[in-house]
C-alpha cells in the first residue's frame, strides 16, 4: 500500500473570490459553509430560509442573499455577478432546472452534489448548449459521486481493455445519512433499479443481488444498489457494463425488502411524504470523525484479466462531500473549466479524490 495523501491548498489569487452556495440553510449545505471559511474561500450563501441564513452569516461572517427557485428572473438577479454556483438544495429533480437555467442565461458555471440520475440525464440534454455558452455543468461533486468516479478512472487507466466494473462502499462508525439524502431516497424510488449492461441502463429486475467484498478487513456481504455511478461511469470510462453494491444494515436490508413489495405506491406524493415522516436528524460531529468510508472497485475484461482497487477516507455523507463540493470550486476558481456536460474524473482526473485530507488509494496486485 503507497497511500497519497494531501490537503486543499488555496491560492491567494482567488481567496477572496466570491461564489454562491444556494441551500447554505440546509444540514449538508451550512457544513460546506463552515468549511468553506475554514480553508479561506468566501461564499455568498443563500436559500429560502432568511433567518437560518442570518444566523449563519453572523456566525461566519458572510453576505447573504434570499430567494427561492420559484421565479426565473430573481434567480438570474441573484447569481448574474458570480463565476460559480454551488447548489446544494435538494431534491435536485426539482430544484435544479430552474438554477441550471439561470446558470446557463448568465453564463455561470453550475455545480451540485446530487446523485440522482434523472438529473444527471436531464443536464446532459444541456450539453450543447452550456458548450456554446462556455459553462461548465458539473453535478455530482458529493461524495456520489467525485470517490467512485475517480476509482472507476483509475481503475480503466489500470485495464484499458475493462468491459465490466463493479463499484462499492462500506461506512464504518455511527454516522448515518444526512436527513436530505434520506428524503430523496423516497422520491427516487418510483425511478427504479438502474444497471447499465452494453451501455445502456437497464431495470435488473426485483431479484436482491450480493456478493462479498473485501473492504480492506475481510469480506463482508455487499448489495447491489442503484448508485449514479451506473450513469456517469460510462462518460467517464466508456465501460459498457456497470454496476454498484453498497454494504446494508440488517434493518436497511428489510427496509429495502419492503420497499421491493410497495413499490408502486411511491408513485404517490402522499406515500412518499408518508415515510418522510421517519427521517432520522443528521449526523453529530463527533459521529463524522468516529465514522469511515471504505470504497471498493474492480474491472475485468473478456479474456478474464481483473484490476482491483481500495479507496479509504472520511464520513461520507456530510465530511467527504464537503470537502469535494470546494475542492471543485476551487479548481474552477482557478480557471480550471471544460464547457459542458462533465463528470469530476472528466473535468480533472482520477487522482483528484486524493488531493483531499486524509484520503488513501490501494491498488491490490
Amino acid at each position: 500500500m503507497n497511500p497519497t495523501t494531501q490537503r486543499i491548498v488555496i491560492s491567494k489569487k482567488y481567496m477572496s473570490t466570491p461564489f454562491l452556495l444556494y441551500g447554505a440553510n440546509g444540514f449538508v449545505g451550512s457544513e460546506v459553509a463552515r468549511l468553506a471559511v475554514q480553508i479561506g474561500l468566501q461564499p455568498i450563501i443563500a436559500g429560502r430560509n432568511k433567518e437560518k441564513l442570518k444566523i449563519l452569516s453572523g456566525e461566519l461572517g458572510l453576505e447573504y442573499r434570499v430567494f427561492s427557485l420559484d421565479d426565473a428572473e430573481v434567480i438570474e438577479r441573484e447569481i448574474k455577478d458570480m463565476e460559480v454556483v454551488l447548489h446544494c438544495a435538494g431534491p435536485y429533480i426539482y430544484t435544479s432546472k430552474p438554477m441550471v437555467d439561470a446558470c446557463l442565461k448568465t453564463r455561470t458555471h453550475y455545480l451540485d452534489i446530487t446523485g440522482e440520475i434523472p438529473v444527471y440525464e436531464d443536464i446532459l440534454s444541456r450539453d450543447a448548449e452550456a458548450k456554446s455558452k462556455g459553462v461548465m455543468l458539473l453535478p455530482g461533486v458529493g461524495f456520489d459521486i467525485v470517490p467512485t468516479d475517480c476509482l472507476a478512472m483509475h481503475l480503466k487507466q489500470r485495464l484499458p481493455s475493462a468491459t465490466h466494473l463493479s463499484l462499492a462502499f462500506h461506512s464504518v462508525g455511527p454516522a448515518g445519512l444526512p436527513p436530505g439524502t434520506q428524503k430523496t431516497m423516497f422520491e427516487l424510488i418510483p425511478f427504479g433499479n438502474r444497471v447499465r449492461i452494453e451501455g445502456q441502463l437497464k431495470d435488473p429486475g426485483k431479484e436482491v443481488k450480493t456478493r462479498m467484498i473485501d473492504f480492506g478487513e475481510g469480506p463482508v456481504e455487499a448489495t447491489r444498489f442503484t448508485w449514479g455511478d451506473v450513469f456517469t461511469a460510462w462518460f467517464s470510462t466508456g465501460i459498457p457494463n456497470i454496476e454498484d453494491y453498497i454494504v446494508l444494515s440488517q434493518s436497511m436490508k428489510k427496509g429495502l425488502a419492503f420497499i421491493g413489495v410497495i413499490g408502486p405506491l411511491f408513485k404517490m406524493a402522499a406515500v412518499r411524504n408518508f415515510f418522510k415522516l421517519g427521517v432520522k436528524p443528521g449526523p453529530t460531529p463527533d459521529e463524522c470523525k468516529k465514522t469511515v468510508t471504505h470504497v471498493w472497485g474492480e474491472v475485468t475484461d473478456n479474456s478474464g484479466n481483473k484490476a482491483e482497487v481500495r479507496l479509504y477516507g472520511p464520513e461520507a455523507g456530510l465530511t467527504w462531500t464537503s470537502q469535494t463540493a470546494l475542492a471543485a470550486v476551487k479548481k474552477i476558481l482557478s480557471g480550471n473549466i471544460s464547457p459542458g456536460y462533465q463528470t469530476p474524473a472528466m473535468a480533472f482526473g482520477a487522482d483528484f479524490v486524493l488531493e483531499l485530507e486524509g484520503v488513501t488509494r490501494e491498488d491490490i496486485e
